[in-house]
């Protein structure tokens, strides 16, 4: 998908007490069509789901997704289930200079294809090469891709918990104009910021002392899985095609993922199952069974677990 970001409307930023941070909780299904603005955005999914537009991709954000939108670049996205989702506005020139150098140094306010890492380069490379094999034989692999190019970062249970606290904290700062208030808002952001930026130092830390060889064996494995959502899947098997203990298999994929296996295929189970349901109108039942889940109890219960709210409030 090409997108001209200049056809966008463009916004600028307005505040009430001349502060340039803004924090927003919504809590209903909601459109926002494509659009630039003059301010980085935060957006980060509590509860139900955000089909997010982004980077020329589209991706399905989730519960404990996070991604920052740069400026000037256009997005537009569509909330949707029982729905509680997060989305920041700031410039920079509220922040700390120190803190702004610290997420510039690590590139996280340059989370763009255009701007990634080597590593994160070769990374999708490898997703890029794998893809084109299975599209040539017309199945859909693009979430991992997506999700690479989008920036996407994936917070576990207690990192989101925390996130969200402080998420909180600035929107009941925001609710005064006088004395400390504005400066703890400030604070807020900016922890939030270094806090997203430490989780995904880590994430890349472990990422990184993956040799290039497992690195491809994992990627092959990720679109394997999602090419193949609706059957039992061995991961014992795999491991033994890519010369993997069953141990150290679970290692490299989690230090690849942030994911265990089991738990990255039910993540994937269930955003396809999303789909299904909310694009191409099946049912409960027939999205359920697509994803190789036969069991309609279970999958209701995985569901609500993983996204928040159950299948049939979508």
């Amino acid at each position: 998908m090409q997108q001209n970001d200049k056809k966008y409307p463009f916004f600028s930023m307005v505040t009430d007490d001349g502060l340039y941070i803004s924090f927003e909780k919504w809590t209903d299904s909601r459109s926002v069509d494509m659009h630039r603005h003059n301010y980085y955005e935060l957006l980060i999914v509590a509860n139900g789901s955000c089909h997010h537009i982004y980077n020329g991709t589209e991706t399905l954000l989730i519960p404990g997704d996070v991604v920052v939108v740069s400026e000037r670049k256009a997005h537009g996205f569509s909330l949707s289930g029982e729905c509680t989702f997060y989305n920041c506005q700031f410039r920079l020139i509220e922040l700390d200079p120190r803190v702004v150098n610290t997420l510039r140094d690590s590139g996280y306010l340059f989370n763009t294809a255009e701007a990634a890492s080597e590593e994160e380069q070769q990374w999708e490379q490898s997703l890029v090469e794998r893809e084109q094999h299975y599209h040539d034989r017309q199945l859909q692999v693009s979430y991992e891709l997506n999700n690479t190019r989008q920036g996407v970062l994936h917070l576990s249970p207690s990192e989101l918990t925390f996130i969200l606290s402080l998420l909180q904290q600035g929107l009941d700062q925001q609710e005064e104009h006088q004395g400390s208030h504005a400066l703890i808002r400030v604070k807020c952001l900016e922890m939030i910021l270094l806090e997203l930026e430490k989780a995904r130092s880590l994430q890349n830390q472990k990422y990184h002392v993956c040799s290039r060889e497992n690195q491809k064996a994992i990627a092959a494995v990720l679109l394997h899985m999602e090419a193949h959502l609706d059957e039992p899947v061995e991961f014992n098997e795999l491991a033994e095609k890519y010369s993997f203990s069953p141990n150290h298999f679970r290692k490299i994929f989690k230090d690849v993922t942030g994911f265990s296996p089991v738990t990255y295929m039910n993540r994937l189970r269930i955003i396809r199952a999303c789909d299904y349901i909310q694009n191409q109108g099946k049912s409960i039942h027939e999205a359920a069974e697509l994803v190789g889940i036969y069991d309609l109890n279970y999958f209701s219960r995985l569901f609500k677990k993983i996204m928040g709210c159950s299948p049939s409030k979508l």
